[in-house]
């Protein structure tokens, strides 16, 4: 709602600045004057009522909005670890049989070091 602050208090501004200049720049009457000040502030006040409403519309729509990306990023965090988890159990017994097959190597490389050194 930070951002829409300023907005509101422009529209605000501008609202009671273009009130006041029109009542100000018509030549009338006494009796008229205040009838169009009466008019002019209805329209302030349903002006501001408005700005009041969809400032909190607004404000509703961030929450309900920040609450759904929540849910949907611990859904999908728990999702992620769940299929990490599901991958590294699959790849274990490969990830043994890597391991084995690689100390066999060491093993046939040591006796084969063996052999050209005592020959």
């Amino acid at each position: 709602m930070t951002s829409t602050k300023p907005l509101l208090y422009g529209v605000l501004i501008g609202s009671i600045i273009g009130g006041v200049s029109v009542l100000l720049s018509t030549p009338s009457s006494g009796k008229e004057f205040r009838n169009n000040l009466k008019n002019n502030q209805k329209h302030i006040k349903d002006s501001l009522s408005q700005v009041i409403y969809e400032g909190k519309s607004l404000t509703d729509q961030v929450s309900k909005s920040t609450k759904q990306a929540v849910t949907t990023i611990t859904e999908v965090s728990g999702e992620l670890k769940h299929s990490f988890n599901h991958w590294k159990k699959e790849i274990e017994d490969n990830q043994k049989n890597i391991q084995k097959e690689l100390s066999e190597i060491e093993s046939a490389l040591e006796n084969l070091e063996k052999t050209l050194t005592t020959k």
